[in-house]
């Protein structure tokens, strides 16, 4: 039995339990678009699909950080953790290593795509919520763990306002979140490039859609304005193919351009067809081009992934 093995008192997941049915119904109802299922809740708020193939895609994304990470799950220097949150914990893949490399601690998952699978450690448990709405848990954490929220939080302030108010004195908050901004520091990405012109539709479409693809940037900023103290902010280079020489960089530029090729597509066919108006057709002719530009190896461009944590004085 799980839920007893998440002691939370007068209980943190059952007042989560009774501010979410309400979502519950619509969450579950499936929207397809253009081919793909996306959550039935609130579409416009998370504009990547929620079908398998798109859950396949962030269990590998996830893989992907953790190799980033020196095959780490956090670098947050945290010790004695009773409780933690994996605030938009997806698939839940994170927060089972985490439960499981943590047998001790009660993990919490939250997101709004009922996702996850129901086979996990006794001490995690997922539950389903906004969390851009106020957030109603009756105890704090010791750690709070947020991964590649990037396109599915519109007001950033808030969310890092919210993670300091519930955190424990001394608790950790680690952000873990692609700078969607394509770099290159020897002139050789073309400004008319595709990947160019696809960032810069991107923003353009985020932006109108009303929330920001390069906010991760701005996170120390926002964490210290909250509070925080003793912040760390950790770039690491994410190559879009295998164009380094440095043996790290070039494995990392593989599985990350397979994410991209992978991802071209169902990254922009909701935001280019619902709020730029474009055409499947037109969506599809884009994403291929996109995709030989990820195979171009003569153009030496890449994103920062940001590994950034921060404590609650």
């Amino acid at each position: 039995d799980t839920e007893s093995d998440f002691d939370d008192g007068d209980s943190a997941i059952e007042s989560v339990r009774s501010s979410t049915a309400s979502l519950r119904e619509d969450l579950i109802k499936e929207v397809r678009i253009h081919g793909r299922q996306y959550t039935g809740y609130m579409e416009a708020k998370y504009v990547l699909p929620m079908d398998e193939e798109e859950r396949e895609r962030l269990d590998f994304q996830h893989h992907i950080v953790w190799l980033s990470m020196n095959q780490k799950l956090y670098l947050a220097p945290i010790r004695h953790v009773n409780r933690a949150l994996d605030a938009g914990c997806g698939t839940g893949i994170w927060a089972i290593d985490f439960a499981d490399a943590h047998p001790e601690t009660e993990v919490l998952g939250v997101d709004l795509a009922p996702v996850q699978p129901h086979n996990v450690p006794p001490n995690l448990n997922f539950e389903i919520d906004d969390l851009e709405k106020d957030w109603t848990f009756s105890r704090k954490f010791d750690y709070i763990h947020s991964q590649m929220m990037t396109g599915a939080i519109s007001n950033w302030p808030r969310y890092v306002g919210q993670c300091f108010e519930f955190l424990e004195s001394d608790g950790f908050l680690e952000i873990h979140d692609i700078d969607l901004v394509i770099r290159c520091d020897d002139g050789s990405m073309p400004s008319n490039s595709t990947i160019v012109r696809w960032h810069n539709y991107m923003h353009d479409a985020a932006a109108k859609a009303g929330f920001p693809l390069d906010a991760i940037s701005h996170v120390p900023e926002m964490m210290k304005d909250a509070g925080f103290v003793d912040i760390v902010a950790t770039p690491i280079k994410w190559p879009i193919n295998t164009w380094p020489k440095d043996k790290k960089f070039k494995e990392l530029g593989k599985w990350v351009s397979e994410n991209f090729n992978w991802g071209a597509e169902s990254m922009c066919l909701a935001l280019f067809t619902r709020v730029l108006g474009w055409s499947i057709e037109e969506v599809q002719v884009f994403a291929a081009q996109l995709r030989a530009d990820l195979r171009n190896r003569r153009m030496h461009a890449y994103w920062n992934l940001y590994i950034i944590h921060g404590r609650k004085p």
